[in-house]
C-alpha cells in the first residue's frame, strides 16, 4: 500500500464570505483540507479501493475534538500520528472580492483593532525517519526547515510558509531544496519575491533544481518539472462559492495523485503534469461549497471531468 503523509495544522474557523454570509465553528486548517483531499483523491483514482493508498495526518489534534476526529476517520484518514498537546486555534477567515484576511478570534492585548495580530504558535509533529524510510509521499505545510534525513526515493512536496518567505526570501527556498522534490507556492507567496509571478516561478526552479507547481488562482497552475518544460493546467467556468482551503486541497490531491502507483491520465505529458490535472479537477469540485462540504467521501473523478481540464505547454 502506498502512503501519503500530511504534515499540517488543524484549526476551528468562522468562515465569512461576502455576500453569502457566514458559517461558524467549522473544522479547518491546512492539515484538514489536505488530508481530506488526499483521501478522496486516492479513493477516486482507485475506484473506491481503500487498500491502494493510505493517508496519515501528522498534526496537533486534541482528543477532545471528537467531531473533527470522527470526520477525518470517516473519510479514511489515519490519525495515529496526531498529538494532543494544545487547544486548536480559533480563526476568523474573511473572504470578499477585495481579498482574504485570517484573524485570530482572541484579541491581542485587549484591543479589538490590532494590525499586529499574530497567531499563537502551535506545535505539530514533524515527519521523521520512520515516515521517510517507508517511501511515503510527504506533503509539508509551512515548514520552517528542511528534513534532516536523506529523502532518496521519497517524494516531498512543500507548501511554503508565507511568513518565512517574507522574512528570508530566496534563502528560505534554498534551505528547503535539499529535502524537497516539488514546491507548490501560491500566487501570493511568489509575489513576495517579485512582481512577475511567472518569472519568479521559473527562477525558483532554476535556483533550486526542484520541480514547481505554482498555484495561480483563476489562471490555474503553472507546472515546471525539474527536468524542463512548462505547462499550464486550468479549469474553465468553475462555480466558485468559497475558496477557503482551495490551495491546501490542491496540494493534498496533488500528493495523492503523485503517490498513486498507476496514474495514466495523459500519456503524452510528464507524471507531474498528470497529477496536476487531477488536483485541478478536485479543486474545481471543492470550490462549489463552503469549507470542506463539497468534497464528500464518495467523490468521484470521472473521465468527463478530467477531460474538461485544459492543458497547454510542452
Amino acid at each position: 500500500m502506498k502512503r501519503v503523509v500530511i504534515e499540517g495544522g488543524i484549526s476551528r474557523d468562522h468562515l465569512v464570505t461576502a455576500p453569502l454570509g457566514a458559517i461558524f465553528d467549522q473544522p479547518g486548517g491546512p492539515g484538514l483540507y489536505a488530508s481530506i483531499a488526499a483521501a478522496a483523491t486516492g479513493r477516486a483514482l482507485s475506484g473506491g479501493d481503500p487498500t491502494t493508498l493510505a493517508v496519515e495526518l501528522w498534526a496537533n489534534l486534541p482528543m477532545a475534538d471528537l467531531d473533527i476526529r470522527a470526520e477525518l476517520e470517516r473519510r479514511g484518514v489515519d490519525l495515529s500520528h496526531c498529538v494532543d498537546e494544545q487547544a486548536l486555534p480559533n480563526l476568523w477567515i474573511l473572504n470578499s472580492a477585495e481579498g482574504r484576511r485570517i484573524v485570530n478570534t482572541a484579541v491581542q492585548g485587549g484591543y479589538e483593532l490590532n494590525e499586529s495580530d499574530t497567531f499563537t504558535e502551535r506545535t505539530n509533529p514533524s515527519v521523521d525517519s520512520a515516515a521517510i524510510n517507508r517511501s511515503a509521499t510527504i506533503l509539508r505545510s509551512s515548514p520552517r526547515q528542511a528534513l534532516t534525513d536523506s529523502i532518496d526515493e521519497t517524494q516531498v512536496l512543500v507548501d511554503p510558509d508565507q511568513r518565512e518567505v517574507a522574512a528570508r526570501g530566496w534563502e528560505y527556498f534554498a534551505a528547503l531544496a535539499t529535502s524537497t522534490t516539488v514546491f507548490t507556492p501560491s500566487r501570493l507567496q511568489l509575489s513576495q519575491l517579485g512582481p512577475d509571478v511567472i518569472a519568479v516561478a521559473n527562477e525558483l526552479r532554476h535556483r533550486t533544481g526542484v520541480s514547481v507547481v505554482a498555484r495561480l488562482d483563476a489562471e490555474g497552475s503553472l507546472v515546471l518539472p525539474a527536468q524542463g518544460g512548462q505547462w499550464r493546467v486550468w479549469a474553465q467556468d468553475v462555480e466558485v462559492v468559497d475558496t477557503t482551503g482551495a490551495g491546501d486541497t490542491h496540494a493534498g490531491a496533488l500528493a495523492a495523485a503523485l503517490a498513486y502507483p498507476s496514474l495514466t491520465i495523459r500519456s503524452d505529458v510528464p507524471r507531474l503534469v498528470q497529477a496536476t490535472i487531477v488536483a485541478t479537477c478536485v479543486v474545481a469540485h471543492n470550490l462549489k461549497g463552503l469549507g470542506m462540504t463539497s468534497l464528500a467521501p464518495n467523490f468521484s473523478l470521472t473521465r468527463h471531468a478530467l477531460d474538461a481540464i485544459f492543458l497547454e505547454g510542452n
